[in-house]
């Protein structure tokens, strides 16, 4: 089973728009046309067998339209082939009403939440995002943090590993995904300051940034039970992401639980 716990798709109307802008803004390159059935068809190439959508609300006014196309996702409207689209739920934590917010998503019948705290200029340790993360852990939800330096913000990092661990100490929260291993561009800090606390990593977009020997030594450390495959697409191709967790030489066991057991435990997947 292969799982792609980390992908984006927009609503057909937008996609090609918001795809341009977010590459230009970030001076990185684009795999698929952006659009949920996109994201399917490019999946196919690995012979994927679930993606996961993570929805970034950058205004609180976004929040049901966002969520609204995320169930759209969910319940298999834009699956192809022999690939299943899921989709976490989105909130903005400048919204006033995030508790009936985090109940609306689990009404929906979504397993999650996706922040992103340079997107939505909040530092993960800031009380408008551990509020979120309570009450996601609270009504049985994950929550998936971009986590590390984004290209598209260089000048400010506001969820760096260590206010990571801040939060995650805070909170004593145990449903957290943090992405691109922890920290993108950031894993030396990754290893020194969060390697061994419950949480989970993904491996989105890092196949083309992140020495492999690295990768391979965090994984060892944290643990293959806490590592989640990703691409961040259409940030990296599928065929990339996969030669990455296949260059790191784990073993079989650890592949499996890497590239899709250990998210088909978080999203109740067979």
């Amino acid at each position: 089973m292969i799982i792609d716990f980390h992908a984006h798709a927009f609503p057909d109307a937008l996609a090609e728009r918001s795809i341009a802008f977010l590459s230009a803004k970030a001076s990185i390159p684009y795999y698929s046309d952006g659009t949920a059935s996109g994201l399917a068809k490019s999946a196919e190439a690995i012979g994927t067998d679930v993606c996961l959508v993570l929805p970034v609300v950058t205004k609180p006014s976004q929040f049901r339209s966002i969520n609204e196309f995320a169930k759209r996702i969910d319940c298999g409207e834009f699956d192809q082939g022999g690939v299943r689209l899921r989709s976490f739920g989105g909130i903005h934590p400048d919204s006033e009403n995030v508790i009936e917010e985090v109940k609306t998503i689990k009404a929906l019948g979504l397993k999650g939440i996706k922040l992103h705290p340079d997107y939505q200029g909040a530092f993960i340790d800031d009380d408008k995002n551990l509020r979120i993360i309570d009450a996601a852990a609270e009504a049985g939800l994950f929550v998936s943090v971009h986590a590390g330096l984004d290209l598209g913000f260089p000048n400010e990092t506001h969820c760096t590993p260590k206010r990571a661990k801040k939060m995650l100490s805070l909170t004593g929260a145990k449903n957290v995904i943090l992405a691109h291993m922890g920290g993108f561009a950031m894993w030396k800090e990754v290893e020194d300051v969060l390697v061994g606390e419950d949480v989970f990593f993904d491996t989105g977009v890092v196949a083309n940034y992140m020495d492999p020997s690295v990768a391979k030594r965090i994984v060892r450390a944290h643990g293959a039970d806490k590592i989640l495959f990703a691409t961040d697409s259409p940030w990296a191709s599928y065929e990339d992401s996969y030669r990455f967790v296949r260059s790191l030489e784990l073993s079989k066991e650890e592949e499996k639980k890497i590239l899709g057991l250990n998210a088909a435990k978080i999203l109740e997947e067979k």
